[in-house]
């Protein structure tokens, strides 16, 4: 695993392991290196050298157990960050933002403690997003939420003329007036389709913008994702969007925790499980879920609500729209260069026109 870049990959392997060979190495590595004290995460026994320390130390044991034991490690400390701040300031709805609040299964942790009565996590609580706190503070009037997500590039050059140059006929076809009905159609028969629309998401997550749509009670999908599609590690789980008013009969959610950005993990219900497996962690089968409303997104809320006319599932597997490795496809050109790199065989932009590969 790549520094920088595949740290979340340690969440998506630490549920594969045995618990007691993560508290194993817990006990023994990472338990002693850092500390809570006074509301704040210090070092405790910080090791001279942290690259050697953690070299010698995990060098006899599987990958998948150390990730378990780092989640562990991670889980336990900021559980008593939140437990210390509460005994001190007896606050019991808390909001957590940076990089560490993308630690999806973490966040169920904390969102589960019993002296919490909510959970609130930015969509993106990382760098990329101080340049808004920045205007916020400078701000001294009218401060308001932001209302939206969907703050990046529209689709420009998506009429038929334009899209005949980056599509051409002798490789696809290229319908146009195609409706919410004949998408879920095309998604209930197994077929995996991208989806760009409007303005980009800002952050981490796709929520339905510039996203990839599957059926999520098939499971056989999962793999064609990964391995035409994604080309992804096969142990990383996918994600779901579900609407709002029928989550809890799938999700355990009793605090009514807010997800709207995929941000707090979930069990999922054992009696409905089989209907959402494949936006599901596959081994201890925890959902990562956009909790959507018809607010936030209109058009998005009405694809999934075709599909559950037809299916009964009010809910939909949904991935990021690139390519491994590179960020989320933002303008035409990157989208067209995802569906003409990769085995996906559908594109529908805009909700209306639908790029068919021949």
């Amino acid at each position: 695993m790549k520094p920088d870049e595949h740290e979340y990959k340690v969440m998506g392997m630490a549920p594969y392991a045995k618990k007691k060979y993560g508290y194993e190495i817990y006990e023994k590595v990472f338990k002693n290196i850092l500390k809570v004290k006074g509301c704040r995460v210090i070092h405790k026994n910080k090791p001279r050298d942290m690259y050697d320390f953690l070299k010698t130390n995990l060098s006899n044991y599987r990958f998948d157990n150390i990730a378990s034991a780092l989640q562990i490690f991670l889980e336990k400390t900021l559980t008593e960050l939140f437990r210390q701040i509460y005994r001190k300031y007896n606050i019991k709805h808390f909001c957590f933002s940076g990089g560490v609040a993308m630690n999806v299964k973490a966040n169920k942790v904390l969102s589960d403690l019993p002296f919490v009565d909510s959970l609130n996590v930015p969509p993106s609580g990382g760098d990329e997003s101080l340049c808004i706190g920045g205007c916020y503070m400078t701000e001294h009037k009218d401060k308001k939420p932001l209302s939206s997500i969907y703050l990046g590039r529209t689709i420009d050059g998506t009429d038929y003329k334009e899209l005949k140059k980056i599509f051409p006929k002798r490789k696809y076809k290229i319908n146009f007036n195609v409706n919410h009905k004949k998408i879920a159609k095309l998604l209930c028969k197994g077929e995996v389709i991208a989806v760009a629309r409007g303005r980009e998401e800002f952050g981490a997550r796709a929520l339905g913008n510039r996203s990839i749509l599957a059926d999520p009670s098939k499971i056989k999908l999962v793999r064609k994702i990964n391995d035409q599609i994604k080309n992804r590690d096969f142990w990383m789980p996918f994600a779901l969007t579900i609407l709002n008013n029928k989550h809890q009969n799938f999700l355990n959610n009793k605090k009514n925790t807010n997800s709207e950005y995929m941000t707090v993990a979930m069990d999922s219900i054992s009696n409905s499980y089989d209907k959402i497996i494949s936006g599901s962690h596959q081994y201890d089968k925890t959902v990562r879920p956009q909790i959507l409303t018809k607010e936030k997104n209109p058009q998005y809320y009405n694809l999934i609500k075709e599909f559950e006319k037809i299916s009964k599932i009010p809910a939909i597997l949904n991935t990021s729209l690139n390519l491994h490795g590179l960020p989320i496809a933002s303008n035409i050109i990157n989208i067209a260069e995802v569906i003409k790199k990769s085995d996906l065989k559908y594109l529908y932009i805009n909700d209306n026109f639908l790029i068919e590969k021949k």
